[in-house]
């Protein structure tokens, strides 16, 4: 045994990992449907579990990783189960006599505050992290600040009492739904995606835009809106959906930079796809007690801009590039997508799954009878052709993967409540509203740009979940006092916190994409986001005017929404558009004209029409007389752009 490192464990450690995502997986399906118990032990089991699975699949640095536990895990492992027994069995006492904990609760609170914000860090970097240890040090210091800043009066006894020894902190709101529905779901896409629906999402995509130009492109939409929607993970879907996808974009001559941006960009989309929008759906029910069904409305004007945009600057690329179809052979036949045996593990749990909300079922039973119809029908489709051993050994694949995500969610989601509510002990949030008032003053616009740059930052290191989380417990309540509707204030969150995957400098999706396609990471995120400028615009209008997040009568929302699905299509041609005279000129035009025409405005909406379609008569009348540009001059074209 070395001096690092368990070396007899090493050989063994896949199989230890094995079983403890398989468990991790059992108990959230388990536990929170069949097994009555208080909030406070559920969430202690989940730390306990989630956090200890974290320790042991992500090492301490990446120069570590394949060479099994190091003694700080084990140890660390020991620590985090002793610290949730604890709760565990001083449930009663926490919830009847807050405040009162010990000497050894304090000891131990603290220790697993660290392991937790450790696990955090090993998940998704230092970000977290960093946010509460300068939150604590606000605590201790926070005498010596001028002005608002100034604090004083906290004790380290008190801060661990509300992290710790309490259904706040560690335990709180966020973890609930950690422990309950967002493991449910998470679970579930893990299902779908072992019972082969990640395969079924390409084939249907292919088999709905392959045969037309710029298949190979528009297919990657199509798939990555459709799987996206279900994992939630804009680099998962980057890894399932771009290793098909994106081979197949270079093979038919897409630049490889381009083929990158197009996965990426739309495998982010998926956070903001109905039904399930990377879990923020449900959070979104949760946190403004509406029903489920409602909030995925709101969603879909907002999504449907986003992928208008992106669909129409792939189109625009293709036609200016000449780029062909996919070929006929490699397109799926209808007969071989649309058969029983591949549409049932979809159409059946998703089925199951939208009817038990809309008949109005907690999410936590709808996602469990979601999770075990994928399994059943899983069984019943494949016991026959492959066996009962390798059934069984495929869902227990699956559920293994799908502790593995949880394993790398959990970490984020407990170190987010800590976070979320030292703000709140702190003070911290009226204080940001306050200041966003006065750089804002009554300037909704102006307190939406200010308020923007704490998810834009966030999100370029954190997932969807937990930068949403953070933005509303910090930025939501100034905002509503200058008159901004809940609903869209919500969903501009969740956009600012899905765009900082695919924008550098940090942008994991894009590099991701890159990766697969053996191209610039740098150039692959600015091409993602010119792609997707959409989506950098549209939460800004529908801020202004709810009527885009379907907040106003039919009539209304119709009136701003054709008008804005132009405008996304205009801004696209203005981007990709084949334009090969007045071409600064053109584009000009086509980006203020769409950027008029996705404001909600009824004027800016009649300046829009008209400059964007004026540009669109010159070019096509252009096209007719201009030959397609050699290759050599598209690639000129592309870098000056």
């Amino acid at each position: 045994m070395s001096a690092t490192g368990l070396g007899s464990l090493r050989n063994i450690t896949p199989k230890i990992l094995f079983v403890a995502g398989l468990l991790l997986s059992a108990t959230q399906l388990i536990l929170p449907v069949f097994v009555p118990m208080l909030d406070l032990q559920l969430r202690s089991i989940h730390v306990a579990f989630g956090i200890s699975l974290a320790l042991l699949v992500f090492p301490f640095s990446q120069k570590r990783k394949g060479q099994g536990f190091t003694y700080f895990d084990v140890a660390a492992v020991v620590v985090v189960i002793a610290a949730n027994i604890n709760i565990f069995i001083k449930t009663l006492t926490i919830y009847y006599r807050p405040g009162e904990a010990t000497t050894f609760d304090v000891v131990i609170g603290i220790a697993l505050i660290i392991i937790v914000l450790e696990a955090s860090r090993r998940t998704v970097g230092w970000a977290i992290p960093v946010f509460v240890i300068l939150l604590f040090l606000y605590v201790q210091f926070g005498a010596v600040f001028p002005g608002m800043w100034k604090l004083k009066g906290l004790s380290l006894k008190f801060v661990i009492n509300s992290v710790y020894y309490s259904a706040l902190g560690i335990y709180g709101s966020v973890t609930g739904m950690s422990a309950t529905f967002i493991s449910m779901f998470i679970i579930f896409g893990a299902l779908i995606s072992g019972a082969g629906g990640g395969r079924t999402f390409i084939d249907i995509a292919l088999l709905l835009t392959g045969k037309y130009r710029g298949g190979p492109a528009k297919a990657a939409v199509v798939a990555s809106a459709l799987f996206g929607s279900i994992s939630g993970s804009s680099v998962a879907n980057v890894s399932v959906t771009g290793n098909y996808t994106i081979p197949l974009m270079k093979s038919l001559g897409y630049d490889k930079n381009f083929a990158g941006a197009v996965e990426a960009i739309a495998s982010t989309g998926g956070g903001i796809t109905p039904p399930i929008m990377s879990i923020t759906a449900f959070m979104m029910s949760e946190f403004l007690g509406l029903p489920y069904l409602q909030i995925i409305g709101y969603a879909v004007i907002p999504c449907a801009l986003y992928f208008t945009g992106v669909f129409s600057g792939v189109h625009f690329e293709t036609i200016r590039t000449g780029l062909r179809a996919v070929p006929e052979e490699d397109i799926p036949s209808i007969k071989e997508v649309v058969t029983f045996r591949r549409l049932v593990p979809l159409v059946i749990p998703t089925g199951i799954l939208l009817t038990l909300i809309g008949m109005g079922k907690p999410l936590l039973y709808a996602g469990f009878f979601a999770c075990a119809s994928t399994i059943a029908v899983f069984f019943l489709l494949n016991v026959q052709a492959i066996g009962m051993r390798r059934c069984v050994s495929e869902m227990c694949q699956a559920l293994y993967e799908g502790g593995i995500d949880l394993a790398r969610i959990v970490p984020i989601l407990v170190a987010v409540n800590i976070l979320v509510n030292m703000i709140g002990i702190t003070g911290i949030a009226p204080k940001i509203s306050g200041l966003i008032f006065e750089i804002g003053g009554e300037n909704v616009f102006l307190a939406l740009l200010v308020a923007t740059i704490v998810p834009f930052i966030l999100g370029t290191s954190l997932p969807v979940v937990p930068t949403y989380v953070i933005s509303l417990s910090i930025l939501v309540p100034p905002l509503l006092k200058l008159g901004v509707d809940e609903v869209a204030a919500h969903l501009f969150f969740i956009y600012w916190a899905i765009l900082g995957s695919v924008t550098p400098p940090t942008c994991t999706a894009s590099i991701v994409a890159a990766g697969i396609a053996e191209g610039n990471w740098l150039k692959t995120g600015f091409l993602a986001v010119r792609l997707g400028i959409v989506a950098f615009i549209v939460p800004y209008f529908f801020v202004l005017n709810p009527a885009l997040v379907g907040r106003a009568d039919i009539l209304t929302v119709f009136v701003y929404a054709v008008p804005a699905l132009l405008g996304a299509i205009f801004l696209a041609d203005g981007m990709f558009g084949p334009i090969r005279r007045f071409k600064w000129p053109l584009r000009v035009a086509f980006w203020f004209g769409g950027f008029c025409l996705l404001f909600p405005n009824h004027l800016m909406s009649v300046v829009g029409i008209l400059l964007a379609s004026g540009a669109a008569f010159i070019q096509y009348r252009d096209l007719e007389v201009v030959s397609v540009n050699s290759p050599s001059d598209i690639n000129e074209e592309v870098h000056s752009i």
